[in-house]
């Protein structure tokens, strides 16, 4: 069972609205994935284009996550995936994506609405699990769109976190130990280093991204949070650093100065 607090992908609805005029709404991007190390189960971070830079964490399943994360990676798939047929579905009977909308959530469950246009300018609203919406609207480069109420509620529905993970802060990273589950999700062939959970607007560090692996520092390897810090104390100030890390399975140097 998940955690109480989790707000979940919520299940399809068969159903068809009208598209009409909905609450007050604000536009987001895809910020980042990652794997919630206390469930096993991948998140979505959806964050805000406007100045606020709210964001809004999503809990979805791993066939869903692997779609999106393809498209952002702009990895084809050697055969159509759900997604891509239903996008080929829309365009071949002449309809279009309008926008998509996460616009409640109950129960600690996240609903969503896919607003398309026919042919003919007769808009729908059809309900669906906000990581389905996330995948259509990445395909067809449409609006991602979340109700302004839904910022404060998801806040206010998670409780604080009782985690027994280290972290750690350093170079404007967030950082916390790889487990077993974080590897797989984000294909690590070997189970050392660090994962880097977020990171700061004025991080010295500003090429990583949420979701990389920190497999070493100056050319040695790190196990754990702990080491990396204790290396990173170590170091004199303001000398380059230079970090191996691994991002969607592909291997990285990232060099910067801490000054």
């Amino acid at each position: 069972m998940r955690p109480m607090g989790i707000a979940l992908a919520g299940a399809a609805v068969l159903s068809l609205a009208p598209l009409g005029a909905g609450a007050a709404t604000v536009e987001v991007k895809v910020g980042g994935m990652g794997l919630d190390p206390t469930v096993g189960a991948p998140v979505i971070r959806l964050v805000e284009k406007a100045e606020r830079g709210r964001d809004l964490n999503i809990w979805i399943g791993p066939f869903e996550a692997q779609a999106i994360a393809m498209e952002i990676e702009g990895v084809p798939p050697s055969r159509p995936l759900t997604h891509d047929l239903m996008k080929q579905l829309v365009e071949r009977l002449g309809g279009r994506l309008h926008h998509v909308v996460i616009e409640d959530m109950r129960d600690n469950t996240y609903f969503a609405t896919v607003h398309l246009e026919t042919r003919d300018g007769k808009g729908f609203a059809i309900d669906a699990r906000p990581s389905d919406a996330i995948a259509l609207a990445l395909r067809f480069r449409g609006p991602i769109l979340v109700e302004d109420k839904l910022f404060t509620k998801a806040s206010e529905s998670m409780p604080e976190s009782d985690s027994t993970l280290e972290s750690a802060h350093l170079w404007g990273l967030t950082v916390q130990d790889l487990t077993p589950d974080l590897a797989d999700f984000f294909r690590v062939p070997a189970r050392h280093g660090v994962v880097v959970s977020d990171v700061a607007k004025s991080a010295a560090a500003h090429e990583m991204a949420r979701g990389d692996v920190i497999t070493a520092i100056d050319g040695e390897p790190v196990g754990s949070v702990a080491e990396l810090a204790t290396r990173a104390d170590a170091r004199d100030e303001g000398e380059p650093i230079h970090l191996s890390v691994r991002r969607a399975g592909k291997k990285l140097d990232v060099r910067f100065s801490d000054r």
